[in-house]
């Protein structure tokens, strides 16, 4: 299974304590494959150094991009899927070009992608992904 994953969603499954945390865990165990852009990763890098700063932002990217289940994805066209928020198109692109299973997302300009009737999409929420796994 192949998933691209908002910022959002991928802080809210990071903490220990967290009610997904069993995402970031089913990552770690290589049960889906993480499919990122340029794009999605700088914003991930600019999220978590706000977050938790350099060392922890370092560590986590760095397991990130070494990882065997990172599926790397170059954006040769931007569909502008993503009404009213252009920012987030990075991530129906990411998920177009690499014939991703799903976006997790709780974000619900993505979450409307959900009507498009081409291309199509599907979108969960993290709750939604959770339970799958």
């Amino acid at each position: 299974m192949k998933i691209v994953l908002d910022t959002n969603c991928f802080i809210s499954c990071i903490g220990k304590s967290s009610p997904y945390r069993n995402v970031f865990d089913s990552f770690l165990r290589e049960q889906y494959t993480l499919c990122v852009s340029t794009e999605i990763l700088l914003e991930y890098e600019e999220v978590f150094l706000i977050k938790w700063g350099n060392d922890v932002t370092i560590n986590l990217l760095s397991r990130l991009v070494r990882a065997r289940n990172i599926e790397f994805s170059t954006i040769f066209f931007n569909f502008n899927m993503v009404n009213n928020d252009e920012d987030d198109n990075k991530f129906a692109d990411t998920f177009l070009s690499s014939n991703a299973d799903y976006i997790v997302s709780n974000d619900s300009k993505l979450l409307a992608l959900n009507k498009s009737v081409f291309p199509e999409f599907t979108v969960l929420t993290l709750q939604e992904f959770s339970q799958i796994l």
